[in-house]
């Protein structure tokens, strides 16, 4: 099945295309659940820390959205 994968024959069926592209598509499913699966227990304390400091009425929520994405930009340059 994976003789001549990274070659032009691969695509040469719509049968070979599809295997392709759900190699694909499962590869960059596994790397998404991988990757929020790490994030997950950071959020839970990001959570913590927003409901404390929103109770004391330091800021809304979305000023606190925005500077949490604006913190990532530069993470997505590295």
């Amino acid at each position: 099945m994976l003789e001549d994968c990274g070659a032009y024959p691969m695509r040469d069926s719509t049968q070979n295309l599809f295997v392709v592209m759900g190699a694909l598509y499962s590869s960059c499913l596994f790397l998404g659940v991988n990757n929020a699966s790490s994030v997950q227990p950071i959020v839970a304390i990001e959570r913590t820390v927003f409901y404390r400091e929103k109770a004391a009425g330091m800021y809304s929520p979305l000023p606190y959205a925005a500077a949490q994405g604006l913190v990532e930009v530069p993470y997505i340059f590295i």
